[in-house]
């Protein structure tokens, strides 16, 4: 039989995307940017709210989107790029599909080659229990997670709210996860490092909750006291996106308001 060559996936998805792209006039979103084919030729990228905008600061290097993608509009560092605190204001007029896939790479880094593998339904996924089985040192820990809190996990931090991405991963085989995986066109494929790390500080509240029966655990009552506190004060600023040791940590405040919430009502 003749020995076919192994395709490149990076020439494949760029062609790909850049196809994509031109079939539609209007842009297409993609995460929280939408890309525009122009009429000269070469593309545009630009954030989706500045869709109409006129007063950008233009741009046309592909390595300034690592910078635009590196901060928040307030100055913090963003751990996971599919968040949705892109900042706003710039435009980046782009050459050719080389320099689209490049700086697409750094807005949402594989993002582009995960789209195109689900599009030809050869990506593969990992599940939870996959992944943590693999984790090692202060991580290993995540291989005890119970399935319920796997689930209300992903729910906290995986959200269209929190993170852009639709998730594919489950819990395990033949455990899917219960949530919205979203509608986006990015595919997220497995539990990535913010997941494990967020999973990581899950797993410590539900060894808390093994050995507190009838009462909140020792940082329910943490979290509730600083809530209160920086709401009578006035100063109700959440934490950094992945400091999930922070009692105002946003995730955190979301698994909470799935588990802590219903303990309050009396539902559990």
């Amino acid at each position: 039989m003749p020995a076919y060559p192994e395709e490149n996936v990076a020439v494949s998805s760029r062609r790909a995307f850049a196809g994509w792209v031109r079939e539609e006039p209007q842009g297409r979103v993609f995460g929280q940017v939408v890309v525009r084919a122009l009429p000269r030729g070469g593309f545009e990228v630009r954030h989706v709210d500045d869709r109409e905008s006129e007063d950008l600061e233009a741009f046309s290097d592909p390595g300034d989107a690592r910078e635009i993608a590196r901060l928040t509009a307030s100055g913090e560092h963003r751990p996971l790029k599919s968040a949705p605190n892109l900042r706003r204001g710039w435009v980046l007029r782009l050459r050719d599909e080389r320099q689209l896939v490049r700086t697409m790479n750094y807005l949402y880094p594989a993002g582009v080659a995960h789209w195109y593998l689900l599009r030809e339904g050869r990506l593969k996924t990992t599940s939870f229990r996959r992944s943590a089985a693999r984790q090692s040192g202060i991580y290993e820990r995540v291989r005890h997670l119970s399935d319920e809190a796997v689930q209300n996990a992903a729910r906290a931090c995986c959200g269209d709210e929190v993170c852009l991405k639709r998730t594919l991963w489950d819990v395990d085989d033949g455990v899917p996860l219960e949530m919205d995986r979203g509608g986006g066109e990015i595919p997220c494929p497995e539990p990535c490092s913010v997941f494990i790390s967020f999973a990581r500080r899950i797993r410590y509240f539900e060894r808390e909750e093994e050995t507190t029966e009838g009462t909140l655990t020792p940082s329910e009552r943490e979290d509730l006291t600083a809530l209160v506190e920086a709401g009578a004060e006035g100063r109700l600023a959440l934490a950094r996106e992945a400091e999930f040791e922070k009692p105002l940590n946003r995730r955190r405040l979301r698994y909470r308001a799935l588990t802590l919430l219903p303990k309050l009502r009396g539902e559990r």
